[in-house]
């Protein structure tokens, strides 16, 4: 079972992810980590990407295709993985259905997580980081005992750069722009499926498994 979970930033795609890896025994396949991973061991990949990322590029196409593709499609995920930020252009998309098909494959579903514009702005603004320890919190829904403030280590809480109101109205906005092609791509081709991201993580676990079930139970039948 091959997933793709598409959502805008502050939607919750990781937690989500790690939830769906764990609830279907597959892995997860987040695109950042990955990226981060080839860059950190100085892979032949991660060394070209960092060129580009020292330069304030964006990686290319083609990197990103064969870092993600050569991890899609080794002993660890030949039974199904769940897609976090993988694939973003229609050309990544291209490439990523020819190889699961050269190997029997399909993308099963693609869950496109979201969420109101007003929502994901306090998600993404409320976010503090603790300039100690590294510590995550957010003025909803994990306030520190003493504002602002870690629990932890006691060093001050900051607010990242891409969390300001300004960076991340920029964010939700290239994120729109750049899945248009994909969402039109997967609604053609029939695996498409909306999900509301609003509320209690465990209800939306839930919702994205109920928008999973129809495309199980097309696979089983194939």
């Amino acid at each position: 079972m091959d997933l793709l979970l598409i959502g805008p930033p502050g939607v919750g795609k990781g937690t989500q992810a790690a939830r769906l890896r764990q609830t279907l025994d597959i892995p997860h396949l987040s695109t950042g980590d990955l990226l981060r991973r080839h860059v950190s061991e100085g892979t032949r990949l991660g060394a070209a990407a960092a060129t580009h990322m020292r330069r304030g590029d964006l990686v290319p196409d083609e990197l990103v295709t064969e870092m993600a593709l050569g991890q899609i499609l080794g002993p660890p995920c030949a039974a199904g993985v769940v897609l976090d930020g993988f694939p973003r252009t229609p050309a990544q998309a291209e490439a990523l259905d020819v190889a699961l098909a050269a190997h029997g494959r399909r993308l099963t579903a693609a869950l496109h997580l979201n969420a109101p514009d007003r929502t994901l702005l306090r998600r993404l603004t409320g976010r503090r980081t603790c300039g100690g320890c590294g510590d995550s919190y957010h003025l909803d829904t994990r306030k520190p005992r003493t504002p602002g403030r870690c629990d932890s280590c006691g060093h001050r809480l900051v607010q990242r750069a891409d969390d300001t109101a300004e960076t991340a109205r920029t964010r939700l906005a290239v994120h729109t722009r750049q899945t248009q092609p994909l969402l039109a791509r997967y609604r053609l081709a029939g695996v498409l499926q909306e999900v509301d991201g609003c509320g209690d993580v465990g209800d939306i676990t839930q919702r994205l498994l109920a928008a999973l079930a129809p495309h199980t139970m097309q696979s089983s039948a194939c």
